[in-house]
């Protein structure tokens, strides 16, 4: 005969046993997420075909019914398509553009302007032995402390495809015996023009702590270039001032390289449910607005898409 001790040792290795069991089961299934149930409606009377007519400055009201935990919306405007939300590469035209002062003194050709395709590193041997083309025929450039626009530099003919890098530099050159010129570059920007939307590639506030520096005078700091949010400065010295180079190069640039465009998000898992979204469209034109509704899980994900045509007049 069994004791009752036997008994209720038994009985408590089948509940524990029972009991992992269900831990491995729970363990083993994944976080498993219900479709959104998630409809999105505009006023008819807006309605002409399949396209939703609004003048430039008006509300566009998005109504919503049935939920989902999380909700983005895509305006349809240059940066917030749904079509394009994923890095994609396409090269197009690729222009410079930055405007340039040049201070005191009066010495000639003392900034050079320059790009190339191939830079294998940028120590000062690479970088003084690069294939640079001079590119500074191709721009506008300061005489005087007058701000001057260079224009759009098109340097589509130094980049061989959508996947190359190109870098640019600005070479200073000033020489001992007179006072040396400060040059300023302000309003820089690399940019690939794709089917008439022009994507920026490179610019001072993005790309402030990537410019690499070279020069043959270290001392005062000023006669180095110098790189800001906002601008490339270099100081030049007085007429006693040893003659200096100095280089300043930017990161590698892929300017085929087209960046995803962003979505504004309306709700999230921790908001209440939300009854609607407005959006005002301040110039005339045609968009694809969307909508996508999402539940997720770090298991699964599922979501619903909704579009509409937005004609936005005058």
């Amino acid at each position: 005969m069994y004791s009752q001790k036997n008994i209720h040792m038994k009985r408590s290795i089948f509940i524990i046993t029972a009991g992992l069991s269900l831990v491995a089961a729970a363990c083993n299934k994944d976080m498993q997420v219900d479709t959104p149930s998630f409809s999105v409606h505009l006023d008819p009377a807006r309605l002409v075909a399949d396209t939703f007519t609004y003048r430039a400055g008006d509300t566009t009201r998005f109504i919503f019914s049935g939920n989902a935990d999380n909700i983005a919306f895509y305006s349809g405007e240059t940066g917030k398509k749904y079509a394009n939300r994923q890095v994609a590469y396409q090269l197009g035209n690729v222009s410079l553009s930055f405007s340039s002062k040049a201070e005191w003194g009066n010495q000639a050709n003392t900034l050079t302007v320059l790009a190339t395709n191939n830079l294998t590193a940028f120590d000062s041997t690479a970088i003084v032995d690069a294939a640079w083309t001079d590119i500074t025929s191709r721009v506008k450039l300061a005489t005087n402390a007058t701000v001057v626009a260079s224009g759009e530099a098109d340097l589509t003919d130094l980049v061989s495809n959508e996947k190359d890098s190109l870098f640019i530099a600005f070479k200073y050159s000033g020489v001992t015996g007179s006072t040396q010129r400060t040059w300023t570059i302000t309003n820089y920007a690399v940019k690939n023009t794709v089917n008439g939307e022009a994507y920026t590639a490179s610019a001072l506030a993005t790309d402030v702590s990537f410019w690499t520096r070279l020069g043959n005078v270290k001392t005062p700091a000023s006669a180095i270039w110098a790189a800001t949010s906002s601008d490339l400065k270099i100081i030049g010295g007085n007429g006693a001032a040893p003659t200096n180079t100095s280089w300043i190069i930017s990161k590698p640039i892929y300017a085929g390289r087209i960046p995803p465009d962003v979505s504004t998000p309306v709700k999230s898992i921790v908001d209440p449910a939300k009854t609607g979204h407005a959006y005002s469209y301040a110039k005339a034109g045609i968009y694809k607005a969307t909508f996508v509704a999402f539940n997720h899980t770090l298991d699964d994900e599922k979501s619903v898409v909704k579009e509409f045509i937005i004609k936005v007049i005058p």
